[in-house]
């Protein structure tokens, strides 16, 4: 190994982590899908910046977020009154439900390919 790769071996060992870590939380329900399926997007931006996962197929996530991205999630849902976020719910949980199965089977997935393993 190259002295200038190991920074970046480090780097993308702490960005898979999080990865698992996050899949955790999802699958815990400690964070919901919505704001759990956004951060995983985030965390496999920032691996994929240093070298691109090519194990697994972690598309579910961009899928399922391109989906929800026009509605309410996180702090901004304080901004909008109750009737409107009643609305932009039940569209939330039908498109929710529609992924939930694949993306905790993914979640499980991540944590058997990543979890205490030097990658």
């Amino acid at each position: 190994m190259d002295i200038f790769d190991k920074p970046n071996k480090e780097k993308r060992g702490n960005y898979i982590k999080k990865l698992v870590s996050n899949s955790r939380t999802i699958i815990t329900h400690q964070v919901a899908i919505p704001l759990g399926s956004q951060k995983m997007e985030k965390i496999i931006y920032w691996i994929n910046g240093v070298e691109p996962l090519n194990e697994i197929d972690l598309s579910v996530f961009s899928q399922y977020n391109s989906k929800i991205r026009s509605l309410p999630i996180g702090v901004e849902r304080l901004s909008y009154n109750k009737d409107f976020l009643l609305s932009e719910d039940s569209q939330l949980d039908y498109i929710t439900a529609n992924y939930k199965k694949e993306i905790i089977e993914k979640c499980f997935e991540i944590i058997h390919q990543y979890n205490n393993k030097n990658v």
